[in-house]
C-alpha cells in the first residue's frame, strides 16, 4: 500500500452461534460493505479450511457448513437484504465452486461429506471440487524464493473471484496461528504441498500468495479451535466473524485477536519483506461492532500449544538438533503428540521410554530404544541402543500420515484418528482419488517466458507490483 492509499479495513462482527444462517449472512454482508470489497462476479471460487473432518475426533477444525451456507447466500445476493435493503444490486455470478485439499491422506470428498457440505449442493448451485482428483494447471512464479512454478487446481487459476473462508485456529506449525495466508497451503496437491514444508515454510507460504491471492476473506471465528493439533484440537466459543479484502491486513488483526505479536509470526513478516502491504497494524483500520479489545479479552489465557517439541511433557526424551523445523519434522511430530493429547490424553503416560532425535546433532545419543526422524537425524551416532528406528530418511519432512502409521507399527501407539474407516480412506480410497486426478491431467506451460504473463495474478491493493 502506497503512502497515498487509504488504510486497509478489517471488519469484526458479532455472531454468537451457527443456529441461524440468515443472521450469519447479515453479518457477512455488513462486513463486505464495510471493507469496500468488490462484489463477487463471474466464476467464483471459495477456498474453505477442511484439513480434516471426523464426527468423533475432528469436529472443530473445519469451516462450518452453516457458515458457508450464509456466505453462499451473500454471494448469490440473497443475504444482502439484511444489510443493505432490497435496492442492492449484484453483478452476475456465473457459477460458484468450493475447492479444497484435505490433509492426512484423507480424500477431500470424504471430508466434504463428513463436514456436512452435501447440504450446500442441495440449496445452492455450487460444485464441490476435491483438488487431488480434479484437473490442474501449472503457473510460473516471478517473485518466489523457493518455487519456480506451482501446480494448482484449474478451477482456482481460472476463477474470476477468489474467496478465502478460513476457520480461525491455532497451529503449532506456523507460530501459533492459521488464518488467510496459511490457508494457502491447501491450494497445493502432493507432492508440492510438502516441498519446503520445513524451516522454509514461511517463504513457501508467501510464494503461494503470488499465484493464489484472494479478493475477499470471510473467516469463521464463531467457534475457534485452539490448543493442540490443527485437526483434533478443542473448540472454544468466540462469537466473531471477520471480513477483509486484504489477506495480510486480515492476518495482522487475527494475530492480535489471539493475543499474538504479528512480529513473531514468520510468514506475516516474510510477506512484508516481499513488499506486500500493509506493513503493520498501524496501516489497518478495524471496523465493526466487535471491538478488538473484547476479542482479545475472550481469548486471553488460551494456550495455543506453540512451543518447542522438547518442552512437551511425555516419557519421551526428545533431542532437538538443527535446523529447528517449526513447519517440518519438529513441528509435525509436535502436532502428532498433540493429536494424542487432544483426544486420548491418558495414553501419554503409557508411552514407552523412547529417545527421539529430530534434526542434525553432533551429540552421541544413548538410549535403549532410539527413533531418528527425518534426513537430518538419520546419521546421528547412537550408542548402546538395542533398537534404532529411522522414520523418513528418504522423505523429509514425514507427513502426519507417516507419523500416525509408523508410531502404530513400531511402538503400538495408535493416534485417535487411526481407525478402520480412516485406514481405508488413506490406503484404499485416497490412491483411487489420486488416480482420478492423474487421469484428469495437468495443463502445463511450456516455459517461463510463455507462462509468466498468464500466471501472474492481477495487481490488487496490498500486492507488490510485478
Amino acid at each position: 500500500m502506497g503512502m497515498s492509499e487509504k488504510k486497509s479495513r478489517v471488519f469484526l462482527g458479532h455472531c454468537e452461534s451457527y443456529d441461524d444462517p440468515a443472521q450469519i449472512a447479515a453479518v457477512i454482508a455488513r462486513g463486505v460493505a464495510a471493507v469496500g470489497a468488490a462484489p463477487p462476479a463471474g466464476r467464483v471460487v471459495i477456498k474453505p479450511n477442511v484439513v480434516f473432518a471426523h464426527p468423533v475426533h475432528a469436529q472443530h477444525c473445519y469451516t462450518r457448513p452453516e457458515f458457508l451456507e450464509a456466505l453462499l447466500s451473500v454471494i448469490y445476493g440473497n443475504g444482502a437484504q439484511a444489510a443493505a435493503g432490497p435496492a442492492t444490486q449484484h453483478p452476475p455470478v456465473s457459477g460458484v465452486s468450493i475447492v479444497e485439499r484435505s490433509g492426512t491422506g484423507c480424500p477431500t470428498s470424504v471430508c466434504f461429506r463428513r463436514a456436512g457440505y452435501g447440504r450446500l449442493t442441495r440449496h445452492f448451485p455450487v460444485r464441490l471440487i476435491a483438488l487431488e482428483e480434479s484437473r490442474k494447471k501449472q503457473v510460473h512464479l516471478t517473485r518466489s524464493r523457493l518455487h519456480d512454478h506451482l501446480t494448482l487446481g484449474k478451477a482456482v487459476v481460472d476463477s474470476d473471484y477468489l474467496v478465502f473462508a478460513p476457520k480461525l485456529k491455532s497451529n503449532v506449525l506456523a507460530q501459533g496461528m492459521t488464518a488467510a495466508l496459511k490457508l494457502n497451503i491447501g491450494s497445493l496437491d502432493d507432492p508440492e504441498r510438502m516441498w519446503h514444508h520445513d524451516h522454509h515454510l514461511d517463504e513457501k507460504i508467501v510464494d503461494i500468495l503470488e499465484a493464489v491471492y484472494p479478493r475477499l476473506i470471510v473467516t469463521d471465528a464463531i467457534e475457534i479451535a485452539v490448543g493442540g493439533n490443527q485437526m483434533t484440537e478443542a473448540g472454544k466459543p468466540l462469537g466473531l466473524i471477520m471480513v477483509a479484502d486484504n489477506p495480510l491486513a486480515h492476518d495482522l488483526v487475527t494475530a492480535r485477536v489471539l493475543n499474538l505479536d504479528p512480529a513473531g509470526i514468520g510468514h506475516l513478516q516474510e510477506a512484508v519483506r516481499r513488499g506486500y502491504s500493509p506493513a503493520s497494524l498501524e496501516d489497518v483500520e478495524v471496523v465493526g461492532d466487535f471491538p478488538l479489545e473484547e476479542a482479545q479479552a475472550r481469548t486471553c489465557g488460551y494456550d495455543l500449544g506453540y512451543r518447542r517439541v522438547d518442552r512437551f511433557e511425555s516419557p519421551f526424551r526428545i533431542v532437538c538438533g538443527e535446523p529447528y523445523c517449526t513447519g517440518g519434522c519438529h513441528g509435525v511430530f509436535l502436532d502428532w503428540l498433540y493429536m494424542v493429547k487432544d483426544r486420548q490424553p491418558h495414553k501419554i503416560a503409557r508411552f514407552p521410554h523412547l529417545t527421539v532425535v529430530i534434526g542434525r546433532t553432533d551429540e552421541t545419543v544413548e538410549g535403549e530404544s532410539v527413533l531418528l526422524i527425518g534426513k537430518c537425524a538419520a546419521q546421528t551416532k547412537v550408542k548402546g541402543a538395542r533398537r534404532v528406528v529411522r522414520l523418513g530418511p528418504a522423505k523429509c519432512p514425514p507427513t502426519h500420515r507417516d507419523f500416525i502409521l509408523w508410531m502404530a507399527l513400531n511402538y503400538l501407539i495408535f493416534a485417535p484418528i487411526f481407525r478402520p474407516e480412516t485406514v481405508i480412506d488413506a490406503y484404499v480410497t485416497y490412491p483411487f482419488k489420486r488416480l482420478l486426478g492423474r487421469l484428469a491431467g495437468v495443463e502445463r506451460l511450456p516455459d517461463r517466458a510463455a507462462g509468466s504473463s498468464a500466471s501472474r495474478p492481477p495487481r490488487r491493493p496490498g500486492v507488490p507490483g510485478h
